[in-house]
């Protein structure tokens, strides 16, 4: 059976464009006007179609900007009376991207089916988190959908500037890093060696960082397809070990470990902690499954385990300050404010303003750091060129001066 490419128009003029698969060009007529289009245009399979399929393809799912955007406008329309359905249809109609229209016309076809929105949404786990699903199922229980879509547009607005800022501040030892290593492999595999070959060709007595140097060009000469391959290979090892359960464990607990990152690593994770927690808590989640679903959303096996712990001390009549206390990566400043806010039976607010002072600090602690290690950078730059240029210019100099001792002698 053959794929069409369609171009169509519905009953108010609008256009629409899809891939449908037909007996034939009349089929499809037949189906688009049952369901109440008019063809325009067609065109069978080819790279048009192609085109179309992936324009509605994202990798990933929904990204966090898109979903900001639609968090937003439904909740801004859900506020101002307009029903569910009709808010998602004029969303989807608005639409800029492909792959968002698609997303909520799936959802659509399930309300119509008699879904409710959270068995809708939970259908797309690619493009909606376990977090975001419960969120919305606890928005229909109470009756304030509005207000949870509005919440969680305003975290994600706030985790979004989170992870920016952190991409921000690595992106120059990326980028400085990379030069280097490109800068190094060019002398190395393409400058040095007719240089080496000089000196071996005029017997020149060779100094150990010489050999050194040239013993690690002649690798990257023969062995650059050996080393590559294992790069490829240990990288693709690492991927697995860290989706495999025990020993994704273990890279859980080194980021909270690590004597130089650990700190930076805890205030990201509880920065996530908190304000998803106060997320929660102020959509209407008890604190049970306010813990269980803040811990799974981190995706650390570590957090999620403390979590679980945590909840069983719940369950036996510790207060969450108290169950706090027995982790050891929850810093005792947090510790305190949980305390007053369970004292003050205002635990959200006490949680997003702990999270706000973390993420200011996380801000000035990764300024900080990315001050602190462009001196690092540059000394190591220079150490590593001044490596390179003495091992070639050395053995030069030594073969210049035999030259120029030769060439004197004779002349005498």
């Amino acid at each position: 059976m053959p794929n069409y490419s369609y171009k169509a128009s519905d009953a108010a003029g609008r256009i629409h464009t899809g891939l449908k698969f037909a007996n034939n060009i009349s089929d499809l007529r037949n189906y688009l006007k049952q369901t109440g289009h008019y063809l325009l245009g067609v065109r069978q399979g080819g790279g048009f179609a192609l085109l179309e399929a992936l324009k509605e393809t994202q990798p990933g799912g929904l990204s966090r900007r898109q979903l900001i955007e639609l968090c937003n406008n439904i909740g801004v329309m859900l506020d101002a009376g307009v029903p569910l359905v009709t808010a998602l249809e004029e969303i989807r109609e608005d639409a800029e991207s492909r792959y968002v229209k698609k997303v909520l016309g799936s959802v659509l076809d399930n309300l119509n089916d008699g879904d409710t929105l959270k068995n809708a949404v939970s259908k797309r786990p690619a493009d909606f988190s376990n977090l975001f699903v419960n969120l919305v199922g606890i928005g229909e229980e109470t009756g304030h959908l509005s207000q949870v879509f509005l919440n969680c547009a305003e975290y994600y607005k706030r985790i979004d500037q989170l992870i920016k800022n952190v991409r921000k501040a690595m992106l120059y030892p990326f980028f400085v890093l990379c030069a280097l290593i490109s800068t190094t492999l060019i002398f190395l595999t393409m400058v040095f060696p007719p240089l080496f070959q000089l000196l071996e060709e005029f017997k020149v007595e060779l100094p150990m960082v010489t050999r050194i140097v040239m013993g690690v060009s002649n690798a990257l000469k023969l062995y650059w397809w050996l080393i590559l391959a294992g790069l490829i290979v240990f990288a693709i090892l690492i991927v697995v070990l860290r989706k495999y359960k025990p020993t994704r464990y273990w890279f859980d607990w080194a980021e909270l470990h690590i004597p130089v990152l650990k700190r930076v690593f805890i205030q990201v994770h509880m920065t996530f902690f908190l304000r998803y927690l106060a997320l929660m808590l102020t959509s209407g989640v008890d604190i049970l499954r306010g813990l269980k679903l803040s811990g799974e959303s981190l995706n650390n096996s570590v957090v999620m385990e403390k979590m679980a712990d945590c909840r069983e001390r719940i369950t036996e009549g510790s207060t969450l300050s108290n169950a706090f206390r027995r982790i050891d990566f929850i810093p005792n400043m947090v510790l305190r404010m949980v305390s007053v806010g369970e004292t003050s039976g205002r635990l959200p607010e006490q949680m997003e303003y702990m999270a706000n002072i973390y993420n200011d600090e996380l801000d000035r602690r990764l300024a900080t750091a990315l001050a602190m290690l462009e001196p690092v950078m540059v000394v190591t730059m220079a150490a590593l060129a001044l490596t390179l240029i003495m091992g070639v210019l050395l053995p030069l100099y030594n073969m210049v001066s035999t030259i120029s001792s030769g060439i004197g002698a004779g002349g005498m």
